[in-house]
């Protein structure tokens, strides 16, 4: 029997968080006796490794009937919904970037939960726990749970990482009974994927918005080791936009290297992070931030 209620989130890319919480939200719900799927119309990005990918759990085809609902994690501004929902179709949003609460009060017909926290598969975690179906945790599907708080939070280094973002790591890896040397190798398997198609792996997660004073075209990576990246190469995936920011973040020495292009882009991003760049072209952080925590900063 088709389903008529299907878990997604954005159009461009969906990366472990939106990828794992909405596997898990649909194991939920199937054990609750609702019928839903998990599908997207966009690409994985390079946080979804072959690591994730051969563990038993996957999205389900993309095709949907006419009379779907639709529930969205991972993003609640609508410019960016999976191009299937629509203001009509659009049930529930779960997401942990905050900004558009305001908006989606108003639609008093759409369930909401967004609140600033450091991942959604914390708050799916937290769901499963509440309607007491520990039993739909098993080995692989706290594996991706695990994934997403670690990728989204840095391996829990972040500053937005929450007690219940750590206490939902620590409960996964015992439910689970998983060693805590698996984020590591999480990690190692991101970085392998990027390193491999550096500039795929770029474009795959560029966020196109305008917020304040940071340029439109935000990318951003995650790799063991700046050292590693490979700046020419960059480049060229940003040479078609006159303004870009790129924030590449280094989890061995703990910063944020925010590499950019554009007249004039210098000077705002200093007057931001009240910092000068030592480097043309280059502003490095003394800590880690992630794109929408710089984002955020932005709208202040």
């Amino acid at each position: 029997m088709d389903t008529n209620l299907i878990i997604t989130s954005g159009c461009k890319y969906i990366d472990i968080d939106a990828y794992a919480s909405a596997i898990a939200y649909r194991e939920l719900l199937k054990k609750q006796g609702t019928a839903a799927t998990a599908s997207t119309l966009a690409t994985p990005n390079r946080s979804i490794p072959p690591l994730i990918l051969n563990l038993k759990y996957h999205l389900d085809p993309a095709e949907a009937p006419d009379n779907a609902k639709y529930i969205v994690l991972d993003t609640s501004n609508p410019e960016f919904f999976d191009k299937r929902v629509t203001a009509e179709n659009l049930v529930e949003i779960i997401d942990h970037h905050t900004g558009f609460e305001g908006y989606w009060q108003s639609q008093k017909e759409v369930k909401i939960e967004i609140e600033f926290i450091g991942s959604v598969c914390t708050i799916i975690f937290e769901r499963i726990i509440a309607s007491n179906r520990v039993d739909v945790l098993d080995n692989d599907l706290c594996k991706l749970l695990i994934a997403g708080i670690l990728d989204n939070t840095l391996n829990l280094k972040s500053s937005i990482t929450t007690d219940r973002d750590r206490a939902a790591y620590e409960k996964l890896i015992e439910i689970g009974k998983i060693s805590p040397d698996w984020g590591a190798e999480y990690f190692a398997a991101c970085e392998a994927e990027i390193l491999k198609d550096l500039e795929t792996a770029i474009k795959d997660d560029i966020k196109i918005e305008k917020v304040g004073v940071l340029p439109e075209v935000i990318g951003q990576i995650v790799v063991q080791d700046v050292n590693n990246f490979a700046v020419d190469e960059m480049k060229t995936v940003f040479k078609e936009y006159p303004e870009w920011l790129m924030n590449v973040i280094s989890l061995k020495d703990g910063k944020s290297y925010l590499y950019f292009g554009g007249d004039g882009v210098q000077n705002r991003l200093e007057e931001l992070f009240s910092q000068q760049c030592k480097v043309d072209g280059l502003l490095v952080l003394d800590h880690f931030l992630l794109r929408k925590q710089i984002m955020k900063l932005a709208r202040q």
